[in-house]
């Protein structure tokens, strides 16, 4: 099908125009496309992250080359990239749960080599009053459902570069536009994701079904990347919702202000903002000592019917397996075991963030008078 002639770009605040394609990880395919790397270039990315933007490297051609994380913002160590500069062409930083890599260390550490941003999980999110995606090359979001701009598929590039911005609007405008058939069967399936991620199905079937189709089939390992053009659906749902994106990250901030001031755990188990950065709080994790105590609560809570997020638990695994990792990356390694996020959507009132904070203090002691009971 040739492509469509219609402006499809859309506008982020705080970045300007950006070019949009079928969801972030065609994006970043287009991206790492743009840079011009030699056939096989290896790419440093975090081992804690999504393993599809693994996947979307070896798509566009590159090799993954693992690099660590900071513990205090689970986004990527500048120390690890300094002593794997050698070793890498490029590098993606991921702004992880909607926390900063300390982007000004990361380009240091490259040493000029390019940087593309992963802001799927950091629309909003600013370092020293910049918005998260103007540091690097090239940066892509991500407005998949589940994201702060929840709306089916869809994704965004953005490059401060003019030769690379051309480059990256002749990548998308080869790629293929779907017909209106294709469009009616994305929308109705949205909407069937969209009701089961929803009250009341959620909590009928939604939560069974998800965690089957998340663990049992490992979707983030098969899930294809498919290069296309975006959605006319997502592309109008984006416009139509990028205006309601303050409102939405306050909200966040407020619950996780309130998690930070009424759950009775000590400083290190939660994730603080940095000074001179600005978090859209995305996810909210709490960091245990050791996968035991994180599945002890996340039972605990699936008791008290909260649902929680063992966070790419099975990362490591999957990078054993599809992309050689040789186990370089300690910290991400424990991290990836010892972590648990709470719900803190937008959508949720004070009282529902209340609760979920009780039935976890309410955990946290019943976990310590175990523990005790077991020394004694």
């Amino acid at each position: 099908m040739s492509p469509r002639k219609q402006d499809e770009t859309i506008y982020i605040p705080g970045l300007g125009s950006c070019l949009t394609a079928r969801s972030g990880r065609a994006g970043l395919v287009a991206a790492i496309k743009a840079l011009n790397l030699p056939p096989g270039a290896q790419i440093g990315v975090p081992l804690y992250c999504c393993p599809v933007v693994f996947k979307a490297i070896t798509a566009a051609g590159c090799r993954v080359r693992f690099i660590d994380i900071e513990p205090e913002t689970f986004c990527m160590s500048p120390e690890d990239v300094s002593k794997k500069r050698s070793h890498i062409d490029a590098a993606i930083a991921v702004h992880m749960f909607g926390n900063l890599c300390d982007m000004h260390s990361v380009q240091t550490a490259v040493q000029g080599k390019p940087i593309i941003e992963d802001c799927a999980q950091s629309l909003g999110s600013k370092l020293g009053g910049r918005m998260a995606g103007s540091f690097g090359d090239i940066a892509f979001f991500s407005f998949r459902s589940g994201k702060y701009l929840s709306v089916g598929e869809g994704g965004a590039l953005y490059s401060g570069h003019e030769a690379i911005r051309t480059r990256l609007s002749q990548l998308i405008s080869e790629m293929p536009a779907s017909g209106c058939a294709e469009e009616f069967v994305h929308v109705v399936k949205t909407h069937i994701r969209s009701m089961l991620r929803s009250r009341p199905l959620y909590g009928i079937v939604g939560y069974q079904l998800w965690n089957i189709l998340g663990k049992k089939m490992n979707l983030s390992e098969k899930s294809g990347v498919i290069l296309s053009q975006i959605y006319r659906a997502d592309l109008a749902i984006i416009r139509k919702r990028l205006p309601l994106l303050d409102s939405a990250i306050k909200k966040q901030r407020a619950n996780a202000d309130l998690y930070a001031s009424t759950l009775e755990l000590t400083p290190e188990m939660l994730c603080q903002e940095r000074s001179g950065t600005f978090y859209n709080r995305y996810h909210y994790p709490v960091i245990f000592s050791t996968m035991e105590q994180r599945d002890f609560i996340a039972d605990y809570m699936f008791k008290q019917q909260v649902g929680t997020i063992k966070y790419l638990d099975n990362v490591v695994d999957i990078a054993i397996k599809n992309y050689g990792y040789s186990g370089d990356c300690p910290v991400a390694e424990e991290l990836s075991k010892r972590v648990l996020i709470l719900p803190s959507y937008h959508s949720l009132m004070k009282k529902d963030i209340q609760h979920i904070a009780q039935c976890l203090n309410e955990g946290w002691l019943k976990l310590q008078s175990h523990a005790q009971n077991t020394l004694l």
